[in-house]
Order: C-alpha cells, then sequence, then structure tokens
C-alpha cells in the first residue's frame, strides 16, 4: 500500500535510482496505490553515470509519472494464492502511457498483463 510521500524503487533503465511519490492519480478518495496504478513522482536520486557515452533521461527533482509494478503488501488472487515483493518499486512511463526504459531488472506480477501494461511486462526480466 503505496501513499504520498512514499519513497519508491525504480526498477528500469530510464536513469532514476529513488523516487518519491507526490500523487496518486485516478484513485478518486482512496489514499494507497496497489500494484498497476498510475503515480506522479519526484525523482530523489540518479544512478551513477559510467562513462560520457550514457545519456541520463531526467534530472533530479524533475516530475514524472510512474507505474507500481511491485509492493510489499500481501495480495491473494481469487484461488487462494498471495504474493508479495521485498520492496515499493515503480516502472517510469510517459506522459502516453509509454515506458521511458527500455529494459527492467525485476519480476512482474502476472496480473500487471491484465491491467492495460503488457508492454512493461514484455520487457522484464521474468514474470511470476
Amino acid at each position: 500500500m503505496i501513499q504520498v510521500q512514499t519513497l519508491l524503487k525504480v526498477v528500469d533503465n530510464s536513469g532514476a535510482k529513488l523516487v518519491r511519490c507526490i500523487k496518486i492519480k485516478n484513485k478518486r478518495g482512496k489514499s494507497s496505490a496497489s500494484v498497476g496504478d498510475i503515480l506522479l513522482l519526484s525523482v530523489k536520486s540518479l544512478r551513477p553515470r559510467y562513462g560520457r557515452r550514457v545519456r541520463l533521461k531526467m534530472n533530479k527533482s524533475e516530475v514524472h509519472q510512474g507505474v507500481v509494478v511491485q509492493t510489499r503488501k500481501l495480495h491473494r488472487s481469487k484461488s487462494g494464492v498471495g504474493s508479495s515483493f521485498g520492496c515499493n518499486s515503480v516502472a517510469l512511463i510517459s506522459s502516453q502511457e509509454k515506458p521511458l526504459g527500455t529494459r527492467i531488472s525485476a519480476t512482474l506480477p502476472s496480473r500487471l498483463r491484465g491491467l492495460k501494461w503488457a508492454k512493461l511486462a514484455a520487457i522484464a526480466k521474468k514474470t511470476v
């Protein structure tokens, strides 16, 4: 369950390392987000550059959108199987809801595929 002011880990190669939630979008009256929800995020820290050829797509304190891909909260499916992850994570997206990164270095839940985020599941390393 992700609320405003929560620090989140970025799992794609867009250039950000740590972000903070500013607002949960499209959640009328609810104050927490779960997997598949869109957040408004502020970049807190960047990944280190290795040489000059690496160009970052963002700077510190910029505002971007992101999709929640992992939460520590246990989620039970209709079949009774529960799943949770080690940390709260997001993948950054553009305003047209396309991923900013080209790779996702984390395991994603398979229910993202059914929540209109099939593109994220396709570029992920593994889905569970």
